[in-house]
């Protein structure tokens, strides 16, 4: 079984380090990682830091131009999506777009025989992501824009969450929502409110062999 994988930080399994320098780390094992030791299948990982839909979009599209196969493409997108510029308050992709670029990559998949599977988002712990949003911005602004809360920060995704979860259904694609996994659990999470950590992506890693162990091919 061959894997092709289109995400962001999240699946590239990256982590942050309070005082390590970096603006980034890598976990020692991200989660498709573990997942491939315990099933076997071969995997690649095309997972990009900050990637959003209209950048994915692109690079699947290259992917199959090229002539690239798999049996299963993960898409792993959102968290991102949603965001915005926080120089200049300009979403990076709105939601109309988001669930547009979406369908693209899913019709992209079954045009090509590829099977198109789905990761649902990781909730923000927003007081700490807003602690890290700010840093070269403008507070004061930010709150502003914000409504004088962090927490409009995780409304924002959760719309996309939801969003996604309807495109899903509608369109019949297989689904891990990692949610339920991470909500509630700041322990699972690095300092930057936004990334696993590794205890975090372990117990991804775990919900990846159940998903993978149990998703049929359309093709």
């Amino acid at each position: 079984m061959k894997l092709v994988v289109f995400g962001d930080s999240i699946l590239k399994g990256v982590i942050t380090i309070p005082g390590s320098g970096k603006l980034f780390d890598i976990a020692e094992i991200d989660s498709l990682t573990l997942a491939q030791q315990k099933l076997g299948f071969e995997l690649d990982n095309r997972s990009l830091y900050g990637n959003i839909t209209s950048k994915g979009l692109l690079k699947l599209q290259n992917f199959f131009e090229k002539g690239g196969e798999a049996d299963f493409c993960i898409i792993e997108f959102g968290s991102n999506d949603c965001d915005y510029d926080w120089g200049t308050f300009v979403q990076k992709v709105p939601m109309t777009e988001y669930l547009d670029n979406l369908s693209q990559m899913v019709n992209l998949c079954r045009a090509n025989k590829v099977t198109p599977l789905m990761m649902g988002l990781i909730p923000y712990v927003c007081d700490n992501w807003f602690k890290t949003i700010i840093k070269g911005h403008n507070e004061a602004a930010i709150l502003k824009f914000l409504g004088g809360t962090s927490e409009t920060l995780g409304k924002n995704q959760l719309a996309y969450k939801n969003a996604q979860a309807d495109f899903v259904n509608k369109n019949n694609v297989q689904f891990l929502d990692p949610w339920p996994i991470f909500e509630g659990h700041k322990e699972l999470m690095c300092y930057d409110g936004i990334h696993p950590n590794e205890n975090g992506y372990k117990l991804l890693g775990y919900a990846w062999i159940k998903f993978l162990s149990e998703v049929k091919k359309e093709f």
